[in-house]
């Protein structure tokens, strides 16, 4: 009877074993918590993707040939704003050159920074931030300004993408994914070219380029300055892009070199570009040299519906 006990005695002491291991190996792998201000950078970017002046908020996308095209909700305009969101003709905008004017349709509302526009008007474009607004029944419409193409985007809050979001799904916060990068700068500037998913491009300028190890590799990321940011902006794909994360790549802001040469990244605040939510936005992609062999399972994840 004892021998049997003590043998009894024995296999629990090891299944306790076992289990006390278990619970030490889980708490050595636990994630620390993220830092307080995250949840509130997530909440931020759920306002700008679903807010009423969101990215999901967006209805069309019109690129604008020379001369006089009709806008308004009747299906036979060239510049066709949603059903029912405002009256069936608004009025005309006419494009020479660089330069847009739009006209409305007597006994329209259509007001412009609350003021009722009433004649021709020329509509300053989105080339410095800060477009004519136009708003008619319940969307607005202004002019993009890309390179030499001139576009027209309206925004509806009833924009089926709007009505449709319910989160961005995001990987866990991971601080293995902060990481110090060395800033390598080129001397001159350099000139980059980056497209858009709407087949333009543009040149940015790239002061130099952030260099870390991850995963054991190093990696190379080229930066493009942002003035109005006073930051840098990383446009990026890695190995989980098209499987855990958005096909497009992702963006991140980081701050400029310290007095080292040092920048932190935080790859827990990578996150999607609008056209992850919207098929009417003209997102920038990755250009090539900052194609990632790595995965970086960390920030928002691929955006539900893809």
């Amino acid at each position: 009877m004892l021998r049997k006990c003590t043998r009894s005695l024995g296999r629990c002491g090891w299944l306790a074993s076992l289990i006390v291991l278990a619970v030490v190996c889980g708490c050595q792998t636990r994630l620390a918590p993220p830092p307080a201000d995250w949840q509130a950078w997530r909440e931020r970017r759920a306002q700008d993707i679903a807010g009423p002046d969101g990215w999901a908020s967006l209805a069309g996308l019109f690129w604008l040939q020379e001369g006089e095209h009709w806008i308004g909700a009747r299906g036979d305009v060239a510049i066709h704003l949603p059903p029912n969101s405002a009256p069936n003709v608004v009025g005309t905008l006419r494009r020479e050159g660089g330069r847009v004017w739009f006209t409305p349709v007597p006994g329209v509302r259509t007001m412009l920074r609350g003021y009722a526009v009433t004649a021709e008007r020329e509509l300053v474009t989105d080339i410095d931030g800060s477009p004519d607004i136009l708003e008619c029944g319940r969307v607005k419409f202004w002019i993009l300004h890309r390179g030499d193409r001139r576009g027209v985007r309206v925004r509806d809050p009833e924009a089926p993408e709007r009505l449709a979001f319910r989160d961005i799904p995001v990987f866990l916060y991971n601080p293995g994914y902060r990481v110090t990068a060395r800033f390598e700068p080129y001397q001159p500037v350099r000139k980059i070219e980056v497209a858009d998913v709407t087949g333009g491009k543009s040149e940015e300028n790239c002061p130099g380029a952030l260099v870390f190890t991850l995963h054991d590799q190093e990696v190379r990321l080229d930066v493009i300055d942002d003035a109005e940011a006073n930051d840098f902006f990383l446009i990026f794909k890695d190995a989980t892009s098209g499987k855990d994360t958005y096909g497009g790549g992702r963006f991140l802001h980081v701050p400029r070199p310290n007095d080292l040469g040092e920048v932190q990244i935080d790859f827990n605040r990578a996150y999607n570009p609008p056209c992850g939510f919207t098929p009417f936005a003209t997102c920038p992609v990755p250009p090539r040299q900052n194609w990632l062999s790595v995965p970086i399972k960390a920030g928002e994840r691929k955006p539900l519906g893809h």
